[in-house]
């Protein structure tokens, strides 16, 4: 048995959200903007912006990789996005509702996918061709980066290794 499965993935898709929400519980949107993952990083809020932005371009690139042959995925630039939609000044709880929109819409989209179809490539800029298990790996591991950062930000949690 296949330890990489779309149907773990597809779970992990799922359960993310519940986690997010359950750490983002009762932090007031001051709070999400006050406190920062370092000198120079991301607040809270900023950090679900992008944590939504990604999930919007991700479900465009599965879109793209089922619908085209081997497409060119679309670039996302975290700085450029942050500053165009001034992720500083964004409400986390509507960030969080459009993300959590956007990942049922990918839960929905990669549900009908076929087996074969999980072997469709895309064309990324920086990893280069990227099936669409490949590209659903990924994003799970997105999510948990971002998550943890979230809880470290909050002073919830530490790096431990």
């Amino acid at each position: 048995m296949a330890v990489i499965t779309p149907d773990r993935y597809l779970l992990a898709l799922r359960k993310t959200p519940v986690v997010l929400k359950a750490l983002l519980n009762g932090v007031s949107q001051e709070k999400a903007q006050q406190f920062t993952d370092g000198p120079d990083g991301w607040s809270v809020v900023e950090t679900m912006c992008h944590i939504r932005d990604s999930a919007e371009i991700s479900f465009v690139r599965a879109q793209r990789i089922l619908a085209d042959d081997q497409p060119t995925l679309p670039n996302f630039d975290p700085l450029e996005a942050s500053q165009r939609r001034d992720y500083k000044q964004a409400s986390l709880a509507a960030e969080f509702d459009a993300y959590l929109e956007s990942r049922k819409a990918l839960v929905t989209l990669l549900t009908q996918v076929t087996e074969a179809q999980w072997q469709r490539q895309g064309i990324h800029s920086i990893y280069g061709r990227l099936t669409l298990l490949e590209l659903l790996v990924f994003i799970t591991w997105h999510d948990l980066n971002h998550i943890e950062q979230i809880a470290r930000t909050l002073n919830l949690s530490e790096a431990l290794l």
